[in-house]
């Protein structure tokens, strides 16, 4: 905090998404181990996400979940002409698993019997997009009462 504080005013004037952030994170940049462009490219804006990740999306909008091959998916989304092979489509899924984990999309790959590959699609719920409205939103409890007087506590 310290170096945050003495490096602050001469530091550059910011500006973008997050300024006031940006700024101190650079004066702090020193005692954090790391140099101002370091903090500035965790600042960037992530990169657009791979194609298949909406279009999954799109799927999941229209059903919550599905289950298939990776032939039965990439004629799914043959349509939004994203992969043109199944072997594409499960390498792509694999690369944008944590982005699409990140919109609240669980993927698992299964191996059944008689060698049969199976690609599970979920809606998780409490992604990136999640919108915690009244109806899911946790209820508030009242404090739990305290007691009013001290009481010697005892060993046993």
């Amino acid at each position: 905090m310290s170096t945050a504080l003495t490096r602050m005013p001469q530091m550059p004037q910011t500006t973008g998404r997050c300024a006031n952030a940006l700024a101190w994170a650079m004066a702090a940049a020193p005692a954090l181990g790391c140099t101002e462009e370091e903090i500035e490219r965790a600042f960037d804006p992530p990169p657009t996400p791979h194609p298949i990740v909406e279009a999954v999306r799109n799927l999941l909008e229209q059903r919550k979940q599905w289950k298939g091959s990776a032939t039965e998916l990439s004629e799914l989304l043959e349509p939004f002409g994203v992969c043109t092979t199944p072997s594409a489509v499960s390498q792509h899924l694999q690369n944008c698993m944590l982005t699409l984990a990140d919109y609240g999309i669980e993927l698992k790959f299964r191996h059944l019997h008689g060698n049969r590959r199976v690609i599970d699609l979920r809606e998780e719920g409490g992604g990136a997009d999640c919108k915690n409205d009244p109806e899911s939103a946790p209820p508030d409890f009242a404090p739990s009462p305290q007691p009013e007087e001290t009481e010697e506590v005892t060993p046993s």
